[in-house]
């Protein structure tokens, strides 16, 4: 046949072995045009891998779940009552367990001869038994657990040091607004750092219009804390006009850009802030856990 292969299984048959009738067995012939054709390589491709120093929004959004468990999550604690005493009572002593019969048997002893008259060797076995003090000595409280510190507390207490160690209104501003700081120097350093930002962008204004624009600088960091970790605002437009003094018309036509101005400095800070913290964890292998914050 014209085109064909024939395959052979290349075995011979020795001499006086006996042959298969013609028909037995038959030889696959495979067209060579019909064969099929090699499978294409597959190309994947490259793996982009992650160049040093680049940060992206996953890594922001870990930092700030790392603040939020090094300063609000609670840590594990160790049980010690120590000061705790063993009560002590007398409801199992001898003279409160002997039955009240067996009391005015030996007192109608004593009247007619005298003489005590002894209990007996069992009661009195069972009752040393079932009597016996237990004494609780305050120099030895319970032992106290073996597992002082959480199973993150290293973390967080590298996380609390890299903050410490970011510029002054970046620090101020991660402990404010996720590690909840009661620190006034806190939040008075961000409301400061916030309007050194925002003041330059504002161009030239009368001295009460700037008085009363700085006084707006901390409620948006009020309102910016809110935002960033519940997502709700504390302050209206009509609110605001009515807090600075201002009409809603003037409001709307002065004052709103002045406060989106604010809003948008202080959300550049806090990713500043979170990026910084990130180029100084990088490298370091944390734990992300739900804490219950």
């Amino acid at each position: 046949m014209a085109g064909t292969e024939t395959l052979s299984l290349g075995y011979k048959a020795p001499a006086g072995a006996l042959r298969a009738p013609v028909g037995a067995f038959s030889f696959a012939q495979v067209a060579a045009d019909s064969a099929p054709a090699a499978p294409a390589p597959v190309r994947r491709a490259p793996r982009q891998r992650r160049r040093p120093g680049q940060i992206d929004e996953q890594d922001v959004g870990n930092m700030r779940e790392l603040v939020l468990g090094a300063y609000l999550a609670p840590q594990h604690y160790r049980e010690d009552d120590g000061t705790y005493v063993a009560p002590y009572t007398t409801e199992r002593l001898k003279g409160e367990f002997i039955p009240a019969e067996m009391l005015d048997e030996r007192a109608l002893c004593q009247a007619d001869d005298g003489q005590v008259t002894r209990l007996p060797k069992a009661y009195v076995a069972a009752l040393a038994k079932g009597t016996t003090r237990v004494i609780a000595s305050e120099t030895r409280p319970k032992k106290k657990s073996s597992i002082p510190l959480g199973p993150l507390a290293f973390q967080d207490a590298r996380v609390a040091r890299e903050v410490g160690q970011l510029a002054t209104e970046q620090g101020q501003w991660l402990r404010y607004a996720y590690g909840d700081s009661k620190v006034w120097d806190d939040e008075a350093g961000i409301v400061c750092a916030l309007w050194a930002r925002v003041e330059p962008l504002l161009g030239k204004m009368q001295p009460k219009t700037r008085d009363r624009t700085r006084a707006l600088v901390h409620l948006a960091v009020q309102e910016g804390k809110s935002l960033r970790n519940s997502g709700r605002l504390f302050y209206s437009g009509p609110h605001l006009a009515q807090l600075v003094g201002v009409t809603e018309t003037n409001w709307r036509q002065h004052w709103a850009e002045r406060w989106a101005i604010m809003a948008d400095e202080l959300f550049m800070l806090d990713r500043e802030a979170l990026r910084a913290l990130a180029g100084r964890l990088e490298g370091y292998e944390y734990l992300l856990i739900d804490r219950g914050i």
